[in-house]
């Protein structure tokens, strides 16, 4: 593990940060390009990519702040400027309902619009969970298996003293491989939204089981964690909506 990558004087790069900056741009420039075959406006796009991030940023970072909210009242600042500390689904509910107003502000059709934009995600995503691993957030429970990692003693996970489960890695492999079916299912879809509701599901399903393995303090739900529990109410919501579109889609 590698939490700088490189210094100059008092210069600091951050492996966590490239690699979430890399992801962001790698998943920006695929969408661009699919947005470019969609003929919608690339300024547009761009436009309309700036703020969902922005607000996606913003609620990762307030789910963060919900599941230690203790450790928040006790230190804000730290809570609030640290370069660590996102929870991703936080920053799924913020981007679709700020995507769903820009869709209005530019008149361009919701579903259609997150059809393109989640076909970037989880390559976003991915790179991020390669920058959890590099700094050792949200890892796996600890582990005397072959898979187990020791993390270094000044990383979150290094504070346990123990090898854990690299989850990190686990979920950057399933999100390369969603990536890939969605790729797929873009190329036989059938209706707009199609690909937003089998995101949905698929992700839903692999953060459910992911949470299993994971290790760090995140908050609970009854005896579900709370990124499981968000996982539920997607999943249901997933299949509701992907049901309703294809039906609506064979009245057309």
């Amino acid at each position: 593990m590698h939490p700088i990558l490189f210094k100059i004087g008092s210069f600091t790069i951050y492996t966590y940060g490239f690699l979430v900056f890399v992801g962001v741009l790698c998943g920006y420039f695929f969408c661009l390009r699919e947005a470019g075959r969609e003929n919608i406006n690339k300024n547009v796009f761009s436009d309309i990519i700036f703020w969902t991030l922005i607000f996606s940023f913003i609620g990762a970072r307030i789910f963060y702040i919900f599941t230690d909210f203790g450790n928040f009242l006790r230190n804000p600042p730290e809570m609030i400027l640290s370069r660590s500390g996102f929870v991703f689904y936080g920053g799924v509910v913020f981007g679709v309902i700020s995507l769903f107003f820009l869709a209005k502000l530019h008149k361009i059709r919701f579903l259609k619009l997150a059809d393109i934009i989640v076909l970037g995600v989880p390559l976003a995503h991915a790179f991020g969970r390669l920058g959890c691993f590099s700094y050792g957030c949200c890892y796996g429970l600890p582990t005397d298996s072959f898979i187990g990692v020791l993390f270094p003693k000044e990383s979150p996970a290094g504070e346990l003293g123990v090898c854990v489960i690299p989850t990190q890695l686990f979920e950057a492999f399933f999100l390369i491989l969603l990536f890939i079916a969605l790729l797929f299912i873009r190329k036989h879809k059938k209706f707009d939204g199609q690909i937003l509701s089998l995101y949905l599901i698929l992700y839903s399903i692999i953060r459910f089981g992911i949470e299993f393995f994971r290790g760090d303090p995140r908050g609970n739900v009854f005896f579900l964690s709370l990124s499981q529990f968000i996982s539920l109410i997607l999943l249901i919501f997933g299949i509701f909506l992907y049901l309703k579109l294809r039906a609506r889609s064979r009245k057309i």
